[in-house]
């Protein structure tokens, strides 16, 4: 490794730690180590239980759970509008430029069904939840074979927040910055394959050493999750994107003491997409709702663990007895109690009844649940957890539940978009030719993607149908509804989700055959 090389290595470990510091100093690492641990419930690390039992009602992970969900209530296509089409005046480029744009739709809709994107965007929002950003990276993988036998396609992962370096920290435009860098960890036997296979020196291949014990505090939590056997230690490296002085995007990945690999592509973006759940006023990261619930899950816990202790301790009636009147005291049923003789045993014995709680305690924890849920969006009505005495009425809380989260979810909408930009700017560079069979109607003509200008393309979310109603709680709400007499048991029959009770169809007519019995056995009675 020559001179020039030793001091880029050294430029990028130093932006490295400084970002580093950087996300230390916002309490990056201890926020999202903590609000992942709530949301799986392990809610109790660090706080002194003073003996106490120790209860997790994980508020945290119902909220979190149900505001992820309503976020991905919609369906959604994405089309691409071009904005030099109005500006073209032959009619043949116009024609033509409609049906890149038909293709551009088919190719990234065909790639969000194959590669399974709406589990991948939840699991994002999920992220996004619990750490405030959710982020996308993609790459092309060259040992992938499509069906139609094509080697090679784009993928997509996503990335923590806390392995997301920019060189200006400050700005959360992604494709603005000079240089975006994304930290890993991989066993070191895998790297040291990989500098082989890239044809490395066995000098160079033996640069790359396990990371010093505590040396890399990027990964949260880190002591629960490492692997400590010898031959499956960990290396960091790093993967940092910069445009060269043309605009086309290169990248270098290197560990601490080599350079692995680097590469001048001819992408226009970034391969990499941030979203907020909230935005957080000049940074990079945005905020996580999952932060400010944790004080009162905090309490909810303890509040009821002293509620529990209270209740253990005082339950039950005591006995106390006179010790000079009655050595001691047999409570078994049947037996006979000896008494000192010469005493008067009218006040021998006495109970003490139970402890008595302070009035509204179990209010005021009432309270806090309450609250919690309704500030962060997540009300009884839209849990479906309320009487449906007035279904228009529950609908409309429902929607006015929903309002808040329009914000994140048009910071997901733009996320989307710009993901398809750069699947469509990845496949002009490592797919410029492709069969129509990899996203059409199986034909086995070849679209070509070079005359596709990227520089004119913009993507766009179209949303569709709602989903928000899952199958159990439109049971729970069909539940009550019945029980309350507000539908007959042929209607909910009808509406019930399919798959909930087999043979739903023969009961279905059973019941009709029945009711039409009935009615014309009343009819007769009548005549």
């Amino acid at each position: 490794m020559n001179k020039q090389q030793k001091e880029e290595l050294a430029s990028i470990w130093d932006s490295y730690e400084c970002g580093k510091q950087f996300k230390s100093r916002m309490g990056l690492y201890a926020r999202v180590a903590e609000n992942e641990r709530f949301f799986r419930g392990d809610q109790w690390r660090g706080i002194d239980s003073e003996g106490l039992p120790m209860p997790v009602f994980n508020i945290v992970r119902r909220i979190a759970t149900y505001l992820v969900s309503s976020v991905m209530s919609y369906s959604i296509k994405i089309g691409f509008d071009d904005c030099a089409l109005l500006l073209r005046d032959d009619s043949n480029a116009k024609r033509r430029a409609y049906e890149n744009l038909d293709t551009l739709s088919k190719l990234v809709n065909d790639r969000w069904e194959r590669q399974g994107m709406e589990k991948i965007f939840r699991d994002a929002l999920t992220d996004a939840i619990l750490t405030g950003d959710g982020i996308f990276y993609c790459w092309f993988d060259g040992n992938m074979v499509s069906d139609a036998g094509y080697r090679g396609d784009i993928r997509t992962s996503l990335i923590d927040n806390v392995d997301l370096f920019a060189a200006d920290m400050n700005n959360p435009d992604i494709q603005s910055q000079d240089y975006v860098m994304l930290s890993g960890r991989c066993p070191v036997s895998k790297l040291r394959a990989e500098a082989e296979k890239r044809g490395m020196p066995e000098s160079g291949i033996a640069l790359i050493v396990p990371d010093e014990k505590d040396a890399d505090s990027s990964s949260y939590d880190n002591d629960l999750y490492e692997n400590t056997d010898s031959s499956a230690q960990k290396a960091t490296y790093i993967i940092r994107f910069f445009r060269d002085e043309n605009g086309f995007v290169c990248f270098e990945k290197c560990t601490r003491n080599l350079i692995l690999q680097k590469e001048r592509t001819g992408l226009r973006y970034y391969p990499v997409v941030c979203f907020n759940w909230g935005q957080t006023k000049h940074c990079l990261h945005g905020s996580s709702p999952v932060s400010e619930m944790i004080g009162n899950q905090k309490y909810i816990n303890k509040a009821f663990a002293m509620e529990m202790k209270h209740m253990i301790d005082t339950a039950f009636s005591k006995v106390i007895y006179d010790k000079r009147l009655i050595p001691e005291w047999n409570n078994e049923v049947g037996q006979a109690i000896g008494v000192m003789s010469g005493g008067d045993v009218s006040g021998a014995v006495t109970t003490v009844g139970v402890g008595q709680m302070q009035d509204g305690y179990i209010e005021i924890i009432d309270r806090v649940i309450t609250y919690t849920k309704e500030l962060e969006g997540a009300t009884e009505a839209a849990l479906g957890e309320v009487d449906p005495t007035n279904t228009s009425a529950i609908l409309a809380l429902r929607e006015c539940a929903d309002l808040p989260l329009d914000t994140v979810r048009a910071n997901l909408y733009h996320a989307i978009e710009e993901l398809a930009v750069i699947w469509v700017d990845m496949a002009k560079e490592y797919m410029p030719k492709v069969m129509k069979c990899m996203f059409s109607d199986r034909t086995s003509a070849e679209l070509d993607l070079t005359s596709v200008s990227i520089d004119d393309i913009s993507a766009k979310v179209q949303i569709g149908s709602s989903r928000r109603y899952s199958s159990s709680l439109m049971m729970s709400t069909l539940n009550l509804l019945l029980e309350q007499g507000h539908i007959s048991f042929e209607q909910y029959l009808e509406m019930l989700p399919d798959g909930v009770i087999e043979g739903k169809e023969l009961l279905l007519r059973k019941v009709r055959t029945d009711k039409k019995e009935k009615e014309a056995t009343d009819g007769d009675g009548n005549e």
